[in-house]
């Protein structure tokens, strides 16, 4: 074979890290290096996103520099690293090859809500995708609940119990095509399925369990319903007896409940909406936010927020939510009714016993959800790790979180960072050790440091019970096999009682590492400092409440000088006699 050898090519591996991997990436790569004339390959592997690419140099600069600028979406480019090697002057086309091994280097993505493109096959009559609560692409879908371990191929991830059909595997395996290696990707006839089921019976109860579903909520009963990251207790927000129902079976009497609409048209008159609390609600995260009630809010969804004058709103994130409004509307082809007002509003909950952690598998609903729920609502796809619904609210003059990602966080104040949220990375001023940060009692949440990378779980709640110790240690071990960290040192809060610190006592101890105790309010000032990137002394003031002090004695409403790893004590409030101790503090 005659190999033509052109002088003007030059060849460069390029190394692309940040969330990189199920966000359409690599056909990005392919589209945008062949239509530049560009040779080479893209895959994937444990460090992101590895490209060779040859051609002239000034087109291979124009490439590399459009790789972030013009990147998918849902991709978040953090680095390109080249490095110049001897072009291949045999190769004479550009294609994606399969996924390497390697050291873990990357991020998996968030889930995000179904994207329009796939709301328009959705509600085509004609489409083969025709009201499939499943569908979804390379720009929408579940990621981070599905995923066991990267790189992120479908093998790695719950999808793989389902076998592609032919139809699905030729998409999937095409380059130009929206759901090339969408991992989720399947139709009716490959994909998971829907069941609805009586809480004591396996058996499913009708042929089409969305339509009998979205029957017995409109009768006012309690519908379990399988979502992302976990199941949701829903109900006819309108109907007051039937929230009255589910506050009482979730021993749940005065805590706000989350309202989902099918779009912010059916807000009107309710809550108000500014501009970028109605872009906060649409985009892909789906958070559920705090918006300020309106005259009559109270009366047209009763008990949904008792005594307070905002209102946590959602949007549908999932193709199965908004088939539930579909269905509510008479199922209407085409997608002109997503943009108009639609009178169905739903209590969209949490689906767990009071104080347990949410409901993941389905025999745990089952088993969990008995007395709760009046019907399952459920699929035959795993959910690999809670993650709730993210819960936020605007706040103009706060500035953007760094890591959140192209400023959309300006002005979010997150009350619980969640689905949609996890496990984006937040930026570190330093590269160093990685340390595994386990939470408090309350509001437990983990931290994994890697490299230059600080990874937030997602919420995981209070540590009450058996089950919500549990879900913490899941939490624990999946982080660290997602992000292929080994931690070098684990830390805790000081309080020797708290499971999180037994916890991470106990994975120290297994791992042969250094525990390291931090004081409960020196922790929280510390936080804001990492958060504002603050790198001097400061006094800070935390009056969250009660934490175990370096005296031994619960300190509450500390005046800290804090630096760094160092702090002291200035001031505090009155200590208070405790009768009964930590009882006195719950109670």
């Amino acid at each position: 074979m005659l190999i033509v050898v052109d002088p003007t090519r030059v060849a460069r591996r390029l190394r692309v890290r940040g969330v990189v991997q199920g966000v359409g990436f690599r056909p990005f790569v392919y589209r945008f290096a062949n239509s530049l004339g560009l040779v080479g390959w893209v895959r994937n592997d444990g460090g992101g996103v590895e490209i060779e690419i040859q051609g002239s140099e000034p087109v291979l600069d124009a490439f590399t520099q459009c790789l972030a600028s013009e990147a998918p979406p849902l991709a978040r480019v953090d680095a390109i690293e080249p490095e110049v090697i001897p072009p291949d002057h045999s190769r004479k086309d550009f294609t994606i090859l399969p996924s390497a091994e390697g050291e873990v280097a990357t991020a998996i993505g968030p889930d995000v809500g179904v994207c329009r493109a796939c709301l328009s096959e959705l509600f085509n009559p004609d489409d083969r995708r025709w009201r499939y609560p499943f569908i979804n692409c390379t720009h929408c879908g579940p990621r981070y609940t599905i995923t066991r371990s990267l790189p992120y191929d479908r093998a790695r991830t719950s999808m793989a119990a389902f076998e592609l059909c032919e139809v699905c595997a030729a998409e999937y395996r095409h380059p130009g095509d929206r759901r090339f290696h969408a991992e989720p990707n399947a139709c009716p006839e490959c994909g998971p399925r829907l069941s609805l089921h009586e809480p004591h019976g396996l058996t499913a109860l009708a042929r089409d369990p969305l339509a009998e579903a979205v029957r017995r909520l409109q009768l006012g009963e309690v519908v379990a319903i399988k979502g992302l990251g976990g199941f949701h207790l829903a109900c006819d927000a309108s109907n007051a007896d039937a929230v009255a129902r589910l506050r009482e079976r979730k021993a749940r009497p005065h805590q706000p409940l989350a309202l989902m609409v099918a779009n912010v048209a059916s807000l009107a008159s309710r809550v108000r909406v500014s501009a970028a609390e109605a872009a906060v609600l649409e985009s892909p995260e789906r958070p559920i936010v705090l918006l300020a009630k309106q005259p009559g809010c109270d009366d047209a969804y009763p008990g949904i927020a008792p005594d307070l004058d905002e209102l946590g709103v959602m949007l549908p994130g999932t193709p199965l939510h908004y088939l539930l409004f579909h269905e509510a509307a008479g199922r209407p082809a085409g997608t002109v009714w997503l943009d108009q007002p639609q009178p169905l509003a739903l209590v969209m909950t949490s689906a767990n016993p009071h104080g347990e952690p949410l409901v993941q598998r389905n025999d745990e609903a089952f088993e969990r959800l008995a007395d709760i729920a009046d019907v399952l609502l459920m699929h035959d796809r795993d959910i690999v790790v809670r993650c709730d619904d993210s819960v936020l609210r605007l706040r103009p003059d706060l500035p953007a979180t760094p890591g959140e990602g192209d400023g959309k966080s300006a002005g979010v104040q997150f009350l619980r960072r969640a689905r949609g949220f996890t496990p984006l990375a937040m930026p570190l001023d330093a590269s160093g050790p990685a340390v595994l940060a386990f939470g408090a009692h309350y509001k437990a949440t983990l931290c994994l440091a890697r490299g230059a990378e600080a990874f937030l779980s997602q919420h995981i709640g209070g540590l009450d019970n058996p089950a919500a110790c549990v879900a913490l240690d899941e939490a624990a071990e999946h982080l660290q096999a997602i992000l292929s960290v080994r931690p070098a040192a684990v830390a805790h809060d000081a309080h020797p009682d708290y499971y999180s610190t037994q916890a991470a006592l106990a994975l120290a101890d297994a791992l042969d590492v250094p525990s390291i105790a931090v004081q409960h309010h020196h922790a929280h000032i510390a936080a804001v400092c990492a958060e504002h990137r603050l790198d001097g002394p400061v006094l800070g003031f935390a009056a969250d409440g009660v934490g175990l002090g370096t005296d031994g004695l619960p300190w509450g409403g500390e005046l800290l000088y804090v630096d760094g790893a160092e702090f002291r004590r200035l001031g505090h409030l009155s200590p208070l006699a405790l009768p009964g101790g930590d009882r006195a503090a719950r109670e």
